[in-house]
């Protein structure tokens, strides 16, 4: 029995680290924490938040981690609701581990977030771009969006739930 074990271990290992081949469609839901930090990565007056995610769906249940600078909301924009705040993010990017411990690479290329100050939701959408990965997501590429809901839970804590689709192409 424990051979049987071992060999079921190895093989999954090897498994792991071979990029699967083609395109690997992306339909998840997450749920976790985005935390705004006191850190300003690079001198430009914003601070960076990081995220700590759980994900579920296809290609598997992953965590999910992400660090960002976002722009301090402010009124108006056209992409938001009459009254809204609206904010954007500078830059944000993302580490998915799946469990077989491959990881996905990605990264924002536009998006808009929305707060309404009188009922206090706050809704979001992100596109952006894969870059690269280990394990079953070598060299992927391709796009993704993600739709999302946010709720304050403290002055610099937001929970946040939502999806993410997309297509990752895997390299032969």
């Amino acid at each position: 029995m424990k051979v049987l074990l071992i060999i079921a271990v190895c093989a999954g290992l090897i498994v792991s680290g071979t990029a699967q081949a083609g395109e690997i469609k992306i339909n998840q839901r997450f749920s976790g924490v985005n935390v705004t930090t006191a850190i300003d990565l690079d001198d430009d007056g914003q601070t960076a938040a990081v995220g700590s995610f759980q994900v579920k769906g296809s290609p598997g249940r992953a965590t999910l981690v992400s660090q960002g600078e976002f722009t301090p909301l402010a009124p108006g924009g056209e992409d938001c609701p009459a009254g809204a705040l609206q904010g954007t993010v500078f830059y944000q990017s993302f580490v998915e581990t799946f469990a077989d411990l491959s990881m996905l690479f990605y990264e924002t290329r536009s998006n808009v977030t929305c707060f309404d100050p009188l009922t206090g939701e706050v809704a979001g959408h992100q596109e952006g771009i894969f870059t690269g990965g280990t394990g079953r997501f070598v060299g992927a590429t391709g796009s993704w969006a993600i739709e999302f809901e946010a709720f304050f839970v403290g002055p610099t804590v937001g929970a946040l739930t939502g999806t993410l689709k997309g297509t990752a192409v895997v390299p032969d």
